[in-house]
This record gives C-alpha cells, sequence and structure tokens, in this order.
C-alpha cells in the first residue's frame, strides 16, 4: 500500500439495521450502504478501505443446520439401519450438547441403553460409554455430512462402543467446530492485492475477526493497526457488507441481532504514478548522460582536429624559412 497520503480520510459508521437487503436469507449478516455523495478518487490517487472497529453480538449458533454440523448417526446391537438424529440448533458448551446428545441418544435407543458422557477439561476430550457394551453395542458413523464430530472431537470415521472403557475422541474438541473466527467482505469493492486461502483467488474480505467465546453477548473488534486494503476502482457510490465464515459460501446467521462497523477511506498516492515519475526521470537522465558523452566526444575530435592543422603549419612554415 502507497504510504503517502493525499488528503484527509474519510469515516463511515455503518449499522446492520439502516442497511437495504442483499441476501434472500433472513441472515442479518448482509446489506447495501448507498452513499449521498460519491467518493471519488484523482487519476493520480488510489482508495484504499480499512475496518477501524466494530461491534458485533455474539447471537449466533455454533451447531445448527446452517452450520451443517446438528446430525449424529448411529444404531445399536441389532437394529437394521443407522438412525440419524437431529440436534436442535443452538449455542452450546460441550457440557450442554453432551447432555442434549445424551436424552435423544436414551429416547431413540432401540435396547434402552443409557448413555454417559464424560468431558475431560485437561485434555480437551470427551468418553462416550453406553450402559450394556459388552451385549449391547453402539456404532456411531461421523463420517456422514453435516456431522457434530469436531464438536466432540472425533474424526471422520466409524466407531463402536464395545467395552465398559468406551470411546474417547481422537481430536480435539472443538466447540467453534473451525468457526473461530468470523470474515468481513466488501463484495463490491474490488482489489488485487488480497488473497484468500480457502480459493487461492483475489479476496473481498478487509478482516478476519475472532470470535469471543462470551455468547449472547457483544464484543468488540478494535484492531491496534487496522489492515489497508488498496482498491481497484477510482469511485465508491455504495458499499456491500457480507459476513461469513471463512468459506464466503457460509453465511453467519446473527439470528436477527445488529452489529456495527467503521470503515476508513484513506487517499494514497498512486503507485503507477510514482512509476511513472521515475520513469521520467530516469529516461532524462538517459538524454543528458548521452548529450554529454556526445559533447566529450566532439570536444576530442576537435582537439585532434586542431592538432594536426597547427601542426601542418608548423611544417609549411619550416619549409619556407628553409
Amino acid at each position: 500500500m502507497p504510504h503517502e497520503k493525499t488528503r484527509g480520510d474519510i469515516f463511515i459508521t455503518i449499522r446492520s439495521r439502516d442497511l437495504i437487503s442483499t441476501s434472500k436469507e433472513d441472515f442479518n449478516n448482509s446489506g447495501r450502504f448507498s452513499l449521498f455523495e460519491n467518493i471519488e478518487a484523482s487519476g493520480d490517487e488510489v482508495l484504499g478501505v480499512s475496518l477501524v472497529s466494530a461491534t458485533i453480538p455474539n447471537s449466533f449458533y455454533n451447531l445448527s443446520n446452517n452450520n451443517q454440523n446438528n446430525k449424529l448417526k448411529f444404531k445399536e446391537t441389532g437394529d437394521t439401519d443407522y438412525i440419524i438424529l437431529t440436534i436442535p440448533s443452538g449455542s452450546y458448551d460441550i457440557l450442554e450438547l453432551s447432555s442434549k446428545i445424551k436424552t435423544l441418544l436414551e429416547a431413540n435407543s432401540t435396547n434402552s441403553l443409557t448413555y454417559t458422557f464424560t468431558y475431560d477439561e485437561i485434555n480437551n476430550s470427551l468418553n462416550i460409554k453406553n450402559s450394556n457394551p459388552t451385549v449391547k453395542n453402539t456404532t456411531f458413523d461421523f463420517t456422514i455430512e453435516n456431522s457434530c464430530r469436531r464438536f466432540l472431537g472425533f474424526k471422520s470415521q466409524e466407531i463402536s462402543i464395545t467395552t465398559t472403557n468406551g470411546i474417547t475422541s481422537d481430536r480435539a474438541v472443538d466447540i467453534t467446530d473451525t468457526r473461530n473466527s468470523i470474515y468481513i467482505r466488501l463484495p463490491n469493492l474490488s482489489n488485487s492485492k488480497v488473497l484468500e486461502s480457502s480459493s487461492g483467488k483475489f479476496s473481498n474480505i478487509i478482516a478476519q475477526v475472532p470470535v469471543a467465546l462470551s455468547r449472547n453477548s457483544f464484543f468488540i473488534y478494535d484492531p491496534p493497526v487496522e489492515f489497508i486494503c488498496e482498491l481497484s476502482q477510482k469511485q465508491i457510490n455504495s458499499i456491500d457488507i457480507n459476513i461469513t465464515y471463512q468459506n464466503e459460501t457460509e453465511a453467519v446467521n446473527f439470528e436477527n441481532a445488529d452489529w456495527e462497523i467503521n470503515l476508513k477511506i484513506t487517499f494514497f498516492k498512486s503507485h503507477h504514478t510514482h512509476d511513472k515519475q521515475r520513469e521520467y526521470h530516469h529516461t532524462i537522465e538517459k538524454q543528458l548522460r548521452r548529450q554529454i558523452e556526445q559533447r566529450q566526444s566532439q570536444i576530442l575530435q576537435e582537439h585532434h582536429d586542431q592538432t594536426q592543422l597547427n601542426n601542418f603549419i608548423n611544417k609549411k612554415l619550416n619549409e619556407i624559412k628553409a
């Protein structure tokens, strides 16, 4: 990003409730803010945009159909087919989710089994047992789409309870289900400076915001140094905002809670202007050097000619005297 500013910054405060909706879903995660007056860079300027601060509600669920992590597939001894449980959407910690799944398993058990979930906070692992494992096995299929396996700490696999030790998770329990950040995007403001790892393409992300664990509350995003994204365009007449998880197609569902963001538009001297100026000065320097070299060559030639002329005259004078 160029460092030389050309004029004062413009600050824009945006509230979600004031936006024109741009989404078919009622997630309150996107919208359009239309400017009363266009923001325009001159020919020798580029525009930069940055997120100065944000107030965001932790109102979105960490387990839901929208997050594609609300299913649990299991079967017990004697069952012909697997049973797929749908876990109610919500914002759970691991103990609350364990309790909810225990209730669902026992309500759908064909062998009247009871289940025990034990969370080990030190190792961040979960152990699951049933009440009669040596006679009545339980098999979980964690390979299905929309599985809650990462939340429970299991890899993609089929795993069975066959002993009194039960089964223990083989990866860390993750109550964010890898959604530990949200991404604020400006889809209609283009840039060619930021690449996104999930796609390898240029991105519309202006900020990655870590998700605070305090659910059902608001948290403040106030970066010590804001990231300034250089824009490809010279003019802004509206700003589209979209808040997603890392995958741009996975929208954050704020459950109609409101959020606020504060943007800063900055004017910088164009890289290309500096390049042209350097190219111009370089061209002038080359021309001057060439002219000096030509003049030096001319002086040497004149000196050589004068020397030859002097020698000729001296020779003729000597002949006359003789």
